[in-house]
C-alpha cells in the first residue's frame, strides 16, 4: 500500500517516542503499519489489516462512551490514553491499555496516528480474583469459613430427600500447636500448606475441604450411599489418612502430626448446620480420646462408643509386585516399546505432533507404564531409556515419511540428562542417520527440581540453536515455573492434568486457571497444550477458551506406531461440528466474555449457546438471561451471575449423577 514519502520520517519519530508500537494509521485512520507484537496479540496478519480502519478490533462490548471520547481527543490533536475492550480475529475478547499519539511532519497538520497497545485482560480479571481470594484461606488456598458454612447449608438441603447421604466432618490436627510453639508460625504455615495439598490429592473430586481457622477444618464427603455407608466411609477415610502417614518438612526439620476427625451424617445426625456441626464436634471429641491409635482416628456420632473393625479386614490379597530386576532386564534386552499419543490442534482438528511414550515388555507379555518402572531406574538407566526412545521415535518418523505422511515427535527427557554436554552431538547424529530436520524433534522437560540454570542453560541453548524444540511438561506440577519459563528457551508449555482435577466441583476457578495459563503462553509467544483431556466436557472447555493444542484419552489413547496413520486418516474433532455440547463448554463460552463484562459477539440465533439452552432442560427465564448478553453493550452482573450459577449447577449435578451411578 502507498503510504507517502513522509511515512519513513513519521515511523522514525514514532520509534523514538515509543518503543512498543502496535500500529500506525494515516490521517483518515486507515492502517499503514502493523507490528509483529500486534499481530501476535490479535491474530490478524499484516496483509489483513493494511488499509482497514482500526475499528476492525471493536465489537459489541466496546464501550460507546470510550469510542466517542477517543474521537473527540484525536480530533483536537491531543494524545488519547484509556482502556478499551477489543476482539481478536478468533472472536475472543481482550482488554487493551491504549495510547494514541498524533504525529505530524511540519508540526502543524496531523498526518498519522501511532497506536501503542498492551493486553491487560489479566488486570481486568483481577477483581474476580480478589473476590476469589476473599473466599479462600490465604495460607492453604482452601475455602474459608464463609464458604464452608455455605457448603454445609447447600449439602444439607440437597441430601434431605436423596438416596445418598453426606458426611460432614470436623478435623483437628493433633500436635500442630507444638510446631508453632517450637519452630514459629512460618513453619506452621508451611506444614498446613503441605497437609492441605496432600489432602486434596487424596480426596475425591466431589468432596470439599475448608479451613475454619487455626488447625480446624471442615471435610464434606458427598454422595455416600445410605445403605453401604458403613463400608464406604472406612474405605474413603483410610485413603485420606495417608496425608499424615509421612513426615512434613519445615524450617529444616522433619515433623510429624496426626489428625482427628468427627463425622456427622445428614439427616441422621442433624437437619441444619448448627445441629450437624454440633454432632460432628461431639464425634471429634470422642476421636481425640483415641489420638494415639491411628486405626481409630475418626468417629461418627453413632459409633463413637462402639469398637470398629480394621479398615483392611476382608480386603483382597494384593497382586505380587514386579521385581526391580525385571524392569532392568526388560530395558537391557531390547524389550522397550514406544507408543505414540497424538497432540491435536484444537482449532482445526489436524494432527502434526505425536508424543513418544516408553513401555517395558515384562515376562508374560505385560506392558509396564512409566509411572510403574521409572522410580526403579537410576540415572544411567534413564539415559539409556531416553536414547532408545528417541531412536525408535525418529525411525518411526522416517518410516512415516516414506509413506508420504509427515509428522513431528516429542520425547520426555529427564532434566538431569542436560548435564551431559555430549547430548546435542548425540541427537544430531541420530537425526542425520534418519535424515530428519532437527525441528521435527521436541524434548519435553518435566517441571522438576532437577533443572539448574547455571549447569544446564548451555546445553539447552545448544539444542535450540541446532533447531530442536523444547517444551516444559506438566506446568503446575512442580515449582518455580515462571522463573524457569523466563530463563530457558522453551517454545511450548504443557499444562499438567492435575490443574483441572476439580473442574466439576469448582468449574469457574478451574476455567480461570486454564484461561490465565493460555494467555500466559500467548504473552510469552509459546504454544500451549492441555494434557489430560479425558472427556468431552474438558476438551470442549479447552477448545472454547482458545487452547491451541490438546492431548488425552478422549482424543486418542497412546497406540503402537502401526496404528497411528490409520487413526489419523479417520479422526475428526467433534467440536468442529458443534462447538458446545456440554455444560462445562457452555460455561467456558459464557465466562470468557462475562469475566471481561463483554457481551456475546454473535447474533443471538447464531450463538452456539442458544442451541445448547434450547436442547437443555432449562428454566424459562434462562432465554432472557442469555438474550440480555446479546442486546446490551455492557452486560449486567446480575444476569451474568445467574447464567453462570445455572451452568455451574448443571456441571456439579451431572458429575454427582455420574459418581453415584
Amino acid at each position: 500500500m502507498e503510504v507517502g514519502p513522509g511515512f519513513a520520517a513519521v515511523l522514525q519519530a514514532a520509534r523514538v517516542a515509543a518503543a512498543d508500537i502496535a500500529l500506525i494509521t494515516d490521517a483518515a485512520q486507515a492502517i499503514v503499519y502493523v507490528s509483529a507484537s500486534f499481530t501476535a496479540m490479535t491474530g490478524y496478519g499484516q496483509a489483513e489489516l493494511e488499509g482497514r480502519n482500526c475499528r476492525v478490533l471493536q465489537g459489541p462490548g466496546t464501550d460507546a462512551g470510550t469510542r466517542e471520547a477517543m474521537r473527540y481527543v484525536l480530533a483536537s490533536g491531543e494524545v488519547f490514553a484509556g482502556e478499551i475492550l477489543n476482539y481478536r480475529k478468533d472472536g475472543s475478547a481482550f482488554w487493551t491499555a491504549l495510547r494514541i499519539i498524533p504525529m505530524s511532519i511540519d508540526g502543524r497538520e496531523i498526518t498519522h496516528f501511532v497506536s501503542i497497545q498492551r493486553d491487560i485482560s489479566n488486570q481486568v480479571a483481577l477483581l474476580a480474583d480478589l473476590q476469589n481470594q476473599a473466599l479462600h484461606d490465604p495460607v492453604t488456598g482452601l475455602p474459608n469459613r464463609t464458604v464452608a458454612e455455605r457448603s454445609v447449608d447447600d449439602v444439607i438441603e440437597r441430601a434431605l430427600n436423596a438416596e445418598v447421604t453426606v458426611a460432614v466432618g470436623l478435623i483437628d490436627l493433633d500436635d500442630f500447636r507444638l510446631v508453632n510453639n517450637t519452630l514459629g508460625h512460618a513453619a506452621g504455615d508451611e506444614v498446613l500448606r503441605q497437609w492441605a495439598a496432600r489432602m486434596l490429592s487424596l480426596m475425591r473430586e466431589e468432596d470439599v475441604l475448608a479451613r475454619m481457622g487455626g488447625d480446624e477444618f471442615i471435610l464434606i464427603l458427598k454422595n455416600i450411599n445410605r445403605k453401604t455407608a458403613h463400608n464406604d466411609l472406612p474405605r474413603i477415610l483410610q485413603l485420606i489418612h495417608a496425608a499424615v502417614s509421612e513426615p512434613f518438612t519445615a524450617a529444616g526439620e522433619q515433623l510429624r502430626i496426626g489428625m482427628s476427625l468427627g463425622l456427622a451424617l445428614v439427616p441422621k445426625d442433624g437437619t441444619d448446620r448448627r445441629s450437624i456441626l454440633r454432632s460432628a464436634d461431639e464425634a471429634l471429641y470422642a476421636a481425640k480420646e483415641n489420638r494415639n491409635d491411628s486405626s481409630k482416628w475418626w468417629e461418627t456420632v453413632e459409633h463413637r462408643n462402639q469398637p470398629r473393625h480394621s479398615d483392611t479386614e476382608g480386603s483382597p490379597e494384593e497382586e505380587k509386585p514386579t521385581k526391580p530386576a525385571d524392569y532392568f532386564k526388560a530395558l537391557t534386552t531390547g524389550n522397550v516399546e514406544v507408543h505414540f499419543q497424538p497432540v491435536v490442534n484444537l482449532r482445526d482438528g489436524t494432527v502434526h505432533l505425536f508424543e513418544a511414550l516408553a513401555r517395558l515388555k515384562l515376562p508374560g507379555g505385560r506392558l509396564a507404564l512409566p509411572g510403574e518402572f521409572l522410580p526403579h531406574l537410576d540415572e544411567e538407566d534413564l539415559r539409556n531409556l531416553f536414547t532408545e526412545v528417541v531412536e525408535q521415535a525418529l525411525g518411526t518418523l522416517a518410516a512415516w515419511d516414506r509413506e508420504g505422511t509427515s509428522h513431528n515427535v516429542s520425547v520426555n527427557m529427564p532434566p538431569a540428562l542436560l548435564l551431559n554436554r555430549t547430548l546435542p552431538a548425540q541427537l544430531h547424529k541420530l537425526l542425520d542417520i534418519y535424515q530428519l530436520q532437527p525441528n521435527r524433534l521436541g524434548l519435553e522437560l518435566l517441571e522438576s527440581a532437577d533443572i539448574r540454570p547455571e549447569d544446564q542453560r548451555a546445553t539447552l541453548r545448544e539444542l535450540t540453536d541446532m533447531g530442536v524444540r523444547l517444551a516444559m511438561d506438566d506446568l503446575g506440577a512442580g515449582h518455580s515455573s515462571l522463573t524457569r519459563l523466563s530463563s530457558f528457551p522453551f517454545s511450548a508449555i504443557k499444562l499438567d492434568r492435575g490443574l483441572f482435577r476439580h473442574v466439576h466441583d469448582r468449574p469457574v476457578e478451574v476455567l480461570s486457571v486454564m484461561a490465565t495459563l493460555i494467555q500466559l503462553g500467548r504473552d510469552l509467544g509459546m504454544n500451549v497444550a492441555i494434557e489430560g483431556l479425558e472427556n468431552e466436557s474438558l476438551t470442549e472447555a479447552a477448545t472454547v477458551l482458545g487452547a491451541p493444542l490438546g492431548q488425552g484419552f478422549y482424543l486418542a489413547e497412546p497406540m503402537p506406531p502401526e496404528k497411528c496413520l490409520e487413526w489419523s486418516k479417520t479422526f475428526n474433532l467433534p467440536s468442529l461440528v458443534h462447538p458446545i455440547n456440554t455444560s462445562l463448554g457452555a460455561l467456558a463460552y459464557h465466562w470468557r466474555f462475562a469475566r471481561l463484562a463483554a457481551p456475546h459477539p454473535l447474533e443471538l440465533d447464531s450463538c452456539p449457546l442458544t442451541r445448547f439452552i434450547h436442547e437443555a432442560t432449562a428454566p424459562e427465564e434462562l432465554d432472557s438471561w442469555h438474550a440480555h448478553h446479546h442486546q446490551s453493550p455492557r452486560t449486567s452482573p446480575d444476569t451474568s451471575q445467574l447464567l453462570t450459577d445455572w451452568l455451574t449447577a448443571q456441571i456439579t449435578e451431572h458429575n454427582t449423577g455420574q459418581q453415584s451411578s
